[in-house]
């Protein structure tokens, strides 16, 4: 059984970068998960720190208002891994999970570690390039010229154990 992540997408995060054709591939992903009654779980970001774009008590924290009606299950999480002191694993391991599917807010923090988080809870881990993205540039890490997606995919990739997919690729080996 393999279970959807659907990981920060806070409205914070989806104003502050062009973040529709990602937020498209994530609905077309639940509905897919939906249709094989697969579970859906989405994980909010509680940020505490002043002026961040998904402060807590502020809009910004918020599920994206296009995905909100499809939160059944919200996991909060206060670092970047969601399986740190929170119930994720429990209710991963509940459902029979052996597989999860990651999309979301950042590449280089909240995808990257909870990539290594599951693979070290003992699943396989999948992350769909065209649904995860970052707000920031190579510019805020003095590197300009920078893809942060695309060097975060190559080296889970080059891991040997995640499987990055583009999502077609994703959704024509899983039958609906």
């Amino acid at each position: 059984m393999r279970a959807l992540l659907v990981i920060d997408v806070q409205k914070g995060f989806t104003e502050k970068s062009d973040a529709q054709a990602m937020m498209d591939c994530i609905k077309k992903l639940i509905r897919h998960f939906q249709s094989n009654h697969e579970p859906v779980f989405f994980i909010r970001h509680i940020d505490e720190t002043e002026g961040s774009p998904i402060q807590a008590g502020t809009p910004g924290a918020d599920i994206d208002a296009q995905l909100a009606p499809c939160v059944f299950e919200c996991i909060e999480k206060k670092i970047p891994s969601a399986f740190y002191r929170t119930e994720l694993n429990d209710k991963l391991q509940a459902a029979q999970v052996d597989e999860v599917v990651l999309t979301g807010f950042n590449s280089e923090y909240c995808i990257f570690f909870n990539s290594a988080a599951a693979f070290e809870h003992g699943y396989r881990v999948t992350v769909i390039e065209e649904a995860c993205s970052s707000v920031n540039t190579g510019k805020d890490y003095g590197m300009d010229d920078l893809d942060i997606p695309e060097f975060i995919y190559s080296i889970l990739d080059n891991s040997g154990e995640v499987n990055v997919i583009e999502l077609e690729d994703f959704l024509t080996s899983s039958k609906a």
